[in-house]
């Protein structure tokens, strides 16, 4: 399920005059390449010209606040992006949903003397609010401002399949107690009964959207009592969901849960909450925010060193947004590559995607990537980049129709991100050195996929697991569906998506699933921003971690509506920090590094032998980690 933080997912579409381009000099129909190339300057060169006229309040908002009010204010501009949305969501009262970096505890209250609307304050000072359009000069202006951007999108990692199917398999459901194919898949089930664990003396909680129908399974049975941090119930049901396959899985857990929704911040706050005020031995989630660095441990990751080195043991889903292995990547990363040709209206290098002779300068879309996330990161440290890289997005007529144009001086995040029209076709990407060193980048559509179109190869690359699912005592977990195959195909075409092999036990011959985000996961820089190799930022610098760490059972059965049956990252994860649960019930002396040795060294190896790059070590079973515990059989 993706969710963007209760933020619409674009603006308010602005009616605007169609543009008229024409040569001026000469009586000759221009060719479709040659319009093509007009639209992409006219759009381009309208975008960078507002980037070379920034006020100072302006150079503290995101780009796409910015576009959104002169596209508002200014007819003329508009007409020079007819098909251009800058991806704000604007209420029809005129408020959008931003997250403002602060120094003290003054912004809260100039947002609503404003005229917004506060939605949360975290303990640094950072404001979540709903802010009339009109006010954003005025509040980024402040001094005790540092940056004001769209509220930070997130997504949870299920995966909706067949509805026809859910509904049959609901009807189902409504009439027995559900129970995760993923217990008899593990061998949960008989390892119970064999060395006498149960997940008793072990709380395990659940960082997810919201846990809207828990009263529901707890009255038909399917979960016991559950201990919400005070206000942290969050919005909808994959906590619920979740919840329940750790209590099928080990039934005597105490379990726990806060959202992870509300902000970033919060999400960092109430997974350090959880473990200290909360005593969660175990902690699980399967929420990404959409900025979350890959090259750095930032807000959310750090949030997870520091309940890890406290001895907790942290499990996350590794995300839903494919694999080289398969074909279904949507991810590419690599060091610039500075292009030998430009791109009509461009003022910057633009990236060249093709590592031969050829020159390719963009990156085609797939159909399944409408209306998805665009994400651009480099290897600069979070908060302080001065090399200034910038995100479009255009359509196959040669206009641009989205784009990410941040200004990165040397305080800034080495981000951007720009979202896919929800309709249309022939979409492609491209990367602009605007200005500064070149630089490792990773450019990423969420849940999406590079393809050939007409004369563009398609590039990609593995590596797409990343943020806090990749700190580095983290269990990134990867998904292998237990029984029927996920109901639907990833994208038009795509083979069959394999089946589990419940009721009997996964084995080397299982398979993963064609979703499944693959690593490794490659970082520049220590959590404080220090370089981990000075001077060396490309592909030969920092460090590589092995992520995904191992992979656990998705595609289950659960009470609560719309998760039924369960796929997903989101699911996997459970399932594994359910096992761990039974572990230490069964050995409640076993530290961290003791657990982590005897999940890894007993997996199920899959695909190629050894550690690969999307299944990891391979499945866990409980039994066997159970005994490389060195638990006895009772």
């Amino acid at each position: 399920m993706v969710r963007f933080s209760r933020v619409a997912a674009h603006a308010v579409p602005l009616t605007v005059g169609a543009l008229l381009l024409t040569t001026g000099v000469s009586a000759a129909q221009p060719s479709t390449v040659d319009a093509a190339a007009a639209r992409t300057e006219a759009g381009i060169s309208a975008l960078q010209s507002i980037k070379k006229s920034l006020s100072p309040a302006e150079r503290k908002q995101s780009s796409q606040l910015v576009v959104e009010k002169r596209l508002r204010a200014d007819r003329s501009l508009a007409a020079k992006l007819p098909e251009y949305r800058s991806g704000v969501g604007v209420s029809a009262t005129g408020t959008v949903s931003v997250d403002i970096a602060a120094h003290g505890t003054a912004v809260a209250n100039a947002v609503t003397a404003a005229g917004g609307a506060v939605r949360s304050v975290s303990p640094d000072g950072a404001v979540r609010a709903d802010l009339p359009l009109s006010a954003l000069d005025a509040i980024a202006g402040r001094a005790d401002v540092a940056e004001v951007k769209p509220a930070a999108q997130a997504t949870t990692w299920s995966e909706p399949g067949n509805r026809d199917a859910r509904k049959a398999v609901a009807a189902q459901a409504a009439a027995a107690t559900q129970v995760s194919e993923g217990d008899k898949a593990h061998g949960a089930d008989t390892a119970r009964a064999t060395y006498g664990v149960s997940g008793s003396g072990v709380k395990v909680c659940v960082l997810s959207d919201g846990v809207d129908s828990l009263a529901k399974s707890q009255a038909a049975g399917e979960l016991p009592a559950v201990d919400v941090l005070s206000g942290q119930k969050g919005s909808g049901d994959e906590g619920t969901a979740m919840l329940e396959i750790i209590h099928d899985l080990a039934p005597n857990a105490t379990l726990g849960f806060a959202t992870a929704f509300t902000s970033e911040a919060s999400f960092a706050a109430n997974i350090r909450a959880l473990r200290s005020t909360g005593n969660c031995r175990i902690i699980v989630d399967d929420v990404s925010y959409f900025d979350e660095s890959p090259f750095q441990d930032t807000q959310v990751a750090q949030a997870v060193n520091d309940v890890t080195a406290a001895g907790a043991l942290y499990f996350s889903s590794a995300g839903n947004s494919g694999n080289a292995t398969d074909g279904t990547s949507g991810y590419y990363e690599g060091d610039f590559r500075a292009s030998s040709s430009k791109i009509s209206g461009v003022t910057g290098t633009p990236h060249d995607f093709d590592p031969s002779s050829t020159t390719q300068n963009f990156d085609a879309l797939s159909a399944g990537s409408l209306g998805r996330p665009v994400t651009l990161f480099w290897s600069d440290p979070w908060g302080r980049s001065a090399n200034d890289y910038d995100l479009f997005i255009l359509n196959s007529s040669g206009s641009v129709v989205a784009s990410s144009e941040n200004a990165q001086s040397g305080s800034q995040n080495p981000y951007e991100i720009a979202s896919v029209p929800t309709s249309g076709s022939g979409y492609k990407v491209a990367v602009v050195k605007y200005s500064g060193a070149d630089r490792f980048i990773a450019l990423n559509v969420i849940r999406g996929r590079f393809v050939a179109s007409g004369s563009l190869k398609a590039f990609s690359t593995n590596g797409v697991t990343n943020g806090h699912s990749a700190a580095v005592n983290a269990f990134s977990v990867a998904a292998a569906p237990a029984a029927g195959a996920f109901t639907r195909p990833l994208e038009t075409g795509d083979p069959a998506n394999p089946a589990g092999p419940y009721p009997g036990l996964y084995s080397a011959s299982s398979k993963w699933e064609r979703f499944s985000s693959d690593g490794k996961r490659r970082l520049f820089y220590n959590a404080d921003g220090s370089a981990i190799t000075p001077g060396n930022v490309s592909s030969t610098g920092g460090t590589v971690r092995n992520k995904p760490d191992i992979t656990a059972a998705d595609g289950v059965a659960t009470s609560v509506t719309g998760f039924q049956p369960f796929f997903g990252t989101s699911a996997a994860a459970p399932h594994a920090a359910a096992i761990a649960a039974l572990l230490l019930s069964g050995k409640p002396t076993a530290t961290p590094a003791q657990i982590r040795s005897a999940l890894l060294s007993s997996a199920i190896d899959l695909g190629t032998p050894g550690f690969d790059t999307v299944t990891g070590t391979g499945v866990i079973m409980a039994g066997p980690a159970l005994a490389a515990l060195g638990v006895a059989a009772k």
